[in-house]
């Protein structure tokens, strides 16, 4: 059956997804076929667009195309690596690196590591490796997993001693200052688990620890009940509304636009969330999709395409052209497939 799928894939599917099958998921494909179709992705109009929204980037964390996070994602979802033959992309990536690089962190305010808590993340799922990502990477493992290993999930303040809080906030609860004081936020983000996903295998046994630990306190019941988002941060004087929570997708939740296979995606990387009961029950879920031939057929809302955050599912498309026939069914199954070989369900 593995093989018919593989074949409804490669006859139904355009490039980006022809390419990502041919590198990824077929042994011995001929250097010259793969080198052709990785010029055809590069000629894509799709790709030039986000090429150039990446080039001419605005910012590093935001909902449009112009920030970094969005753009680079969606390329990576394509197949764009760094390293392995993507000039463009290449030398776009090396400037992202040395402006972030040195631009300076501002760890007197609450939300002042974000940016670069989005773009290592990124740029470390691009295949890039530059010695400074990798310490800030190691950094982040270190302050999550210094308040991961209490297991204490009771993370919010009495709201009476809040004065001043606007009405947009005031029906979610305060994230205690603790845990962002000097701009280190002790949380765990979802950007801090693609980052970790992207290096676990190349750092030493005691980070790779630490990773499992903070996979565990994620996974943890306790955690899943806290608040989507996780609340409101605040330094007694301002407000600002927190987000970029990496709870496991609710089962029983009905969704807009449905997270699911971006996070099943996401957590295959560990091998403590893959042998979960959370992640078996998710892959029960996804199976509930497919037909007697292998084949996927979510509903549209689990494969949403629209202008808006990367990071919440909100570009799930890998390039394919939605108006033909099979467009929805080969993305769905393609994603599916690439988890299921992480787990060592598909050969």
């Amino acid at each position: 059956m593995n093989e018919n799928v593989l074949d409804f894939l490669l006859d139904k599917s355009d490039v980006p997804i022809q390419y990502r099958i041919k590198r990824d998921l077929c042994e011995n494909t001929d250097a010259s076929e793969l080198g052709k179709l990785q010029e055809e992705l590069v000629q894509s109009k799709r790709v030039i667009h986000l090429l150039a929204c990446l080039r001419n980037h605005k910012e590093y964390h935001g909902a449009t195309l112009y920030a970094v996070e969005n753009s680079l994602n969606m390329l990576v979802d394509m197949g764009f690596r760094y390293g392995i033959g993507f000039c463009e992309f290449d030398e776009i990536l090396n400037s992202i690196v040395e402006e972030a690089k040195n631009r300076p962190i501002n760890y007197l305010h609450v939300l002042g590591s974000l940016s670069h808590i989005v773009v290592v993340s990124a740029l470390l799922r691009a295949g890039v490796r530059e010695d400074w990502l990798i310490e800030f990477a190691k950094d982040r493992i270190d302050v999550i997993y210094d308040f991961a290993k209490q297991k204490d999930y009771d993370v919010y303040d009495d709201i009476d001693e809040y004065k001043g809080i606007s009405k947009n906030f005031q029906n979610r609860p305060i994230i205690r200052p603790c845990l962002y004081e000097k701009g280190k936020i002790k949380l765990p983000l979802v950007y801090d688990l693609y980052a970790f996903a992207s290096i676990q295998y190349e750092l030493e046994n005691k980070y790779q620890n630490k990773i499992h630990e903070i996979i565990t306190y994620i996974l943890d019941e306790r955690f899943r009940v806290i608040e989507d988002g996780y609340g409101v941060l605040s330094d007694k004087r301002n407000y600002w509304a927190m987000g970029w929570d990496p709870k496991p997708t609710d089962l029983s939740k009905e969704y807009p636009n449905n997270p699911l296979l971006l996070k099943v995606e996401l957590m295959s990387n560990f091998s403590t969330a893959r042998s979960s009961k959370w992640f078996e029950q998710a892959v029960n879920v996804m199976n509930q999709f497919v037909d007697e031939d292998g084949i996927y057929h979510y509903p549209k809302h689990y494969l949403t395409e629209k202008d808006s955050c990367w990071i919440l599912g909100n570009h799930m498309s890998l390039g394919e052209n939605r108006r033909k026939k099979h467009a929805l069914a080969v993305e769905g199954t393609f994603r599916t497939v690439f988890i299921l070989k992480k787990c060592d369900r598909f050969s």
